[in-house]
């Protein structure tokens, strides 16, 4: 018997708002850290735990009582209660957003009617394709927070990271390696728990564990000769950094830029009329809209309202616009990037081959989730890196970081191969949908990939199912078993 959903959904509310906060600290502090900070008569590099929470303006600590989100922000009407200089609007909406997600994503998995597919064993689907994505049949519900409750700890995981990332990269244009690597590393820890609704898996025996191994193993080559200077590392002199700025790798090391107050809307009562409408479309939808599709509108919602305070770039943001266009327009950007294609000939090569490897694997459920976790990020990363090579050898100009590639990897790697093609296709379109708003707004029409690719993950976890089982059904329709409504919702009859 499942709890009661309005306890556990304001629970989850509560601790995502809570989470929301941390990760307002994480964005703006990734940036500056190690850098040197006077605080309390001490002075220090800065880290995520010093200084403590405190005004930049006045430099006066906050209490806790202060400091408890959503509360807090409204209590004090956005000003410091010393000072009363503006704090961001971007902490209310990011804290909001976190938490609207986090019981969102319960309310859609346990209490909505909502179900994924396990595999496509039932639809007579090619074995090859079967093989390949994913094993076990038909569709599996959420019956209870222990079954499916490690999918709704990842998939919360997931969201966490992915707004960390997308409001990383809507400041700097920059995805540090750090999250990604700490979502691949969930995922990986989740495969330990065995077979999830939702979560991928592959048959060990089968091309997809064949081929997740021998690509695994080619990556590890890959890096082996990357480290050891074999293979030549691409762009490392282009487009020398600049005194104030590094790049995505020297997160570790404390990139040197001048610290600057938290970026976001300059307006404030624009940003919360606007989270007003949002949240009163939420209450809309779980009033009049069936409860499949209020969730849904819970999990856009929170989608908009951390858009709504990350994404309106500020002046100060032209400077790191500028240095991206030149970047990607280094004249020798098709030498270097045949370097990244030198990269993925062994992955390539191993997997390819692997595939034709008859292999004695265990059929132990962690070993087919692991491979499953492995399959979708080489899958995820692959495909986004041949898009970044594809597109610079053919307009000479770079097309994406590759910070776009560990994290499309890392997504791949908790959703697996089958979402990530309607990941790919839904991430144009709705940074399509913000460029006209740019375009009217006559704003420069430079935009970070990484908020739409983290956008379009989260819409999959709900969304992508149909789409992924109609298109399949589309591509193979001759060998697939007649099905009534390929496109059917969860809910509806």
């Amino acid at each position: 018997m499942l709890p009661n959903p309005i306890f556990i959904g304001t629970t989850l509310f509560v601790l995502g708002a809570c989470i929301g906060s941390f990760l307002n600290v994480v964005i703006w502090r990734l940036a500056y850290l190690g850098q040197p900070v006077t605080f309390g008569g001490k002075t220090a590099g800065l880290s995520m735990s010093w200084p403590p929470s405190h005004c930049p303006n006045c430099h006066t600590a906050i209490p806790w009582y202060l400091n408890i989100p959503v509360l807090a922000w409204l209590w004090l009407r956005g000003r410091c209660a010393t000072c009363h200089e503006k704090i961001p609007v971007r902490y209310l909406l990011v804290e909001l957003a976190t938490g609207l997600s986090f019981a969102g994503l319960y309310l859609a998995y346990f209490h909505s009617g909502w179900s994924q597919p396990l595999g496509l064993g039932g639809t007579k689907f090619p074995h090859i394709i079967a093989a390949v994505f994913s094993v076990g049949a038909g569709h599996q519900r959420f019956h209870g927070i222990f079954d499916g409750g490690i999918t709704l700890a990842l998939d919360l995981i997931l969201i966490a990271v992915l707004f960390a990332a997308s409001g990383i990269d809507a400041d700097w244009y920059e995805i540090p390696t750090a999250l990604t690597h700490l979502l691949l590393a969930a995922a990986l820890l989740a495969s330990l728990f065995g077979l999830q609704p939702g979560l991928p898996a592959v048959n060990p025996a089968g091309i997809g564990g064949r081929m997740a191994l021998g690509g695994t193993a080619g990556l590890l080559v890959s890096l082996g000769l990357l480290w050891s200077g074999v293979l030549p590392r691409s762009f490392s002199q282009v487009v020398p950094a600049a005194p104030d700025t590094d790049t995505t790798e020297n997160y570790a090391h404390g990139p040197r830029r001048t610290i600057a107050p938290m970026p976001g809307p300059k307006k404030t009562w624009p940003s919360v009329v606007g989270a007003l409408l949002i949240l009163l479309m939420v209450a809309a939808g779980w009033l009049w809209a069936s409860g499949p599709s209020a969730a849904l509108i819970m999990l856009i919602a929170a989608m908009l309202l951390f858009l709504l305070g990350v994404l309106p770039r500020s002046n100060e943001a032209a400077d790191e616009t500028q240095q991206v266009l030149e970047e990607s327009a280094a004249p020798s950007a098709r030498r270097e990037i045949v370097k990244e294609l030198l990269f993925l000939v062994p992955p390539a090569a191993l997997a390819a081959v692997a595939a034709f490897i008859p292999l004695s694997l265990p059929h132990a459920v962690w070993l087919q989730r692991a491979l499953g976790v492995l399959l979708g990020m080489l899958f995820g990363g692959a495909l986004i890196w041949l898009t970044r090579i594809l597109g610079t050898l053919a307009f000479n100009q770079v097309a994406m970081g590759l910070g776009d590639v560990h994290l499309m990897a890392a997504i791949g790697a908790v959703v697996g191969t089958r979402l990530i093609l309607p990941i790919f296709f839904m991430a144009p379109l709705l940074g399509l949908l913000w460029a006209i708003v740019l375009k009217f707004m006559g704003k420069r029409n430079v935009l970070p990939y990484g908020p739409w690719l983290s956008m379009a993950a989260i819409l999959s976890l709900l969304i992508g199912w149909p789409i992924e089982h109609w298109y399949l059904l589309k591509i193979f329709a001759a060998s697939a078993a007649p099905v009534a409504n390929p496109m059917h919702w969860p809910g509806t009859p």
